[in-house]
């Protein structure tokens, strides 16, 4: 939708919010439109013919510094240009002059292709209308990318403002307040966005109730600024004067900011003396995510080369001893990936600090291999830590937690993804028949139990049974089908109700095979260490090969077989102007 042209007086003749000066808008808008564009020298290669133009609202003199400061650490690694957004009527000559300008020095600097970062909070806000407008008058068809609170990264910025000053979430009331909508239309897509934003943190940190108080800008018609700010006002008072609550109040917007005193947030502070509330001032910048976010966005219009592409290694872990062979058939894939190794179940902390590491070296685009049995084990735990899915799964018994409710998830400006799982992959396959001939002597006198950890969820222990009778049917091919029998079995480790019954049902298995005088061989189909297999099976007698899978040149063989597959794919798929696991995903 078109902005509505007003002239620069009737704009300047309209107030703040009660008790803000007119003064502080004037000077807002009277700054104009900043270009920071220092002299780079030409884009390195890795950023593959990508331009980036991002606009931003004009706040004024500090909030438009705070925009600078992250805009010059993003135009370190990418090919960029900033142009700040004003809706003066005064300035629209010169907004398109910067425009122009931010454009043509882009495509000098070998930009084949330009994609808008708008930074701003919601798609619904006035001033990327208003550069849209800018834009299509230059007949400049470029694609925007979305604004920032599709992006969970958002959510974690709101998140920790309202940690630092809740004391206890439950006995609380979140009250975000926003800025920015010029009519009713802008002022429902904006509160939405806020809406969202606040149920995800209130959902984190089990809040009682949130509220929304979104303040207009003085570009809306004078009936509507009025009703609506004080409305706005009402709901910040109403929440501070209940005193069964206490009011956590979080300024929400990249709003007006020209000085310390000449900024919105004063105004809501005058609020908030003598009531029933908790408030620090700080909005949504300064914050180390706006530059991740400004990162992930550009990344997705990128095409990495093989140096900018990193993996971190998933495997469950346990002990030194059950490490150390995981480490070593990892280890010759160290000099050829930018690769680190997270050993626990999605755990949030484990995955950042390797995450960070591959980033630091240059990653752009980083996979997470899960080293486990299953392509279904952690699957959508791990994409929910990663971001790439919004709603949490039922965590495993063992999984951290990062607040009361839901697990922590990563912060990075790579993008994201998971895959793993060995499911019946002739490799790990071929491994397992490996470990059966180790112990096997006479192989028409012998059963074969294929033993392995097993799920509390009936459907995935099915699945991971059937992938096991694959595993199974393999060995018997192998083997020209000499053994008495082959089975499979799992464990049901973590859930003893489950448990109880199959540890039975693998005790009279093995007790039944040995009374019919086979000799029994349990082979533990774990990726290291037996396990607790011997406890379980104290008293029977059977074979136990309690290696696992790793060490094995199969399982390096494997894990390059899933690296070199996810980077064949990149190579083909098409960029994307979208945000898998954001906020407004799924």
């Amino acid at each position: 939708m078109a902005l509505t042209r007003r002239g620069s007086k009737k704009v300047i003749m309209k107030t703040w919010v009660r008790g803000i000066p007119g003064l502080l808008f004037l000077v807002f808008i009277g700054l104009g439109v900043t270009l920071h564009a220092e002299k780079r020298g030409n884009a390195g290669p890795s950023q593959a013919g990508a331009g980036f133009l991002i606009i931003a609202t004009d706040r004024g003199y500090l909030g438009n510094r705070e925009i600078k400061e992250v805009y010059a650490a993003f135009a370190k690694d990418y090919r960029a240009r900033l142009v700040f957004i004003s809706l003066a009527e005064d300035y629209e000559e010169a907004m398109r002059q910067k425009l122009k300008t931010a454009l043509a020095e882009l495509r000098a600097q070998g930009a084949g292709s330009i994609v808008v970062l708008p930074f701003v909070l919601s798609d619904a806000d006035p001033y990327l209308k208003r550069a849209k407008a800018l834009l299509g008058s230059l007949r400049e068809r470029l694609p925007f990318t979305p604004a920032m609170a599709a992006d969970y990264l958002t959510a974690q910025v709101l998140e920790d403002r309202a940690r630092a000053i809740s004391k206890d979430p439950v006995k609380e009331r979140l009250v975000v307040v926003g800025f920015g909508s010029t009519d009713a239309r802008e002022a429902a897509a904006i509160r939405q966005d806020l809406e969202r934003l606040a149920q995800e943190t209130s959902g984190r940190r089990a809040f009682k109730e949130t509220a929304i108080a979104l303040f207009f800008h003085p570009a809306a018609a004078d009936e509507v600024l009025q009703a609506s700010n004080r409305q706005a006002t009402e709901i910040i008072r109403a929440a501070g004067s209940d005193k069964s609550l206490r009011a956590v109040v979080i300024p929400f917007y990249l709003g007006p900011k020209h000085t310390a005193s000449m900024q919105l947030g004063r105004r809501i502070e005058s609020l908030l003396p003598d009531l029933n509330a908790a408030y620090e001032g700080l909005e949504i910048l300064p914050h180390p995510n706006a530059l991740l976010w400004l990162k992930k966005t550009a990344n997705r219009w990128i095409k990495p080369k093989r140096e900018e592409l990193g993996v971190v290694l998933m495997p469950h872990g346990a002990g030194e001893y059950v490490n150390e062979p995981i480490l070593e058939a990892i280890a010759p894939l160290r000099s050829r990936y930018n690769l680190e190794v997270a050993f626990g179940m999605a755990d949030a902390d484990t995955l950042q600090e390797a995450i960070d590491k591959v980033e630091g070296r240059g990653a752009r685009r980083i996979l997470v291999l899960r080293l486990y049995q299953l392509s279904l084990s952690l699957k959508e735990e791990t994409e929910y830590v990663l971001g790439l899915r919004n709603d949490p799964p039922a965590m495993h018994p063992h999984a951290g937690h990062g607040g009361p409710h839901l697990p922590a998830r990563v912060r990075s400006g790579a993008l994201l993804t998971t895959t793993g799982g060995f499911d019946a992959d002739p490799l790990i396959a071929e491994v397992l028949y490996q470990r059966v001939m180790e112990v096997s002597r006479e192989p028409e006198r012998e059963t074969v139990l294929l033993l392995a950890h097993g799920d509390g969820n009936d459907e995935r222990d099915r699945y991971w049974l059937e992938q096991m009778g694959a595993q199974a049917r393999y060995i018997r091919a192998k083997t020209g089908h000499r053994f008495r029998s082959i089975r499979v079995a799992t464990l049901r480790e973590d859930w003893p109700d489950k448990r109880e019954k199959a540890v039975a049902d693998i005790r009279r298995l093995i007790t039944q095979a040995g009374r019919d005088g086979d000799r029994v061989l349990v082979i533990a189909n774990r990726l290291s260490g037996p396990g607790p297999y011997r406890r379980f099976l104290q008293g029977l007698v059977y074979v136990l090969n309690d290696r696992g899978i790793a060490p094995h040149p199969n399982l390096t063989r494997w894990i390059e077989k899933i690296i070199e597959g996810w980077i064949d794919g990149l190579g083909k798929a098409p960029l994307r102007n979208s945000a898998p696991g954001t906020a407004a995903a799924r």
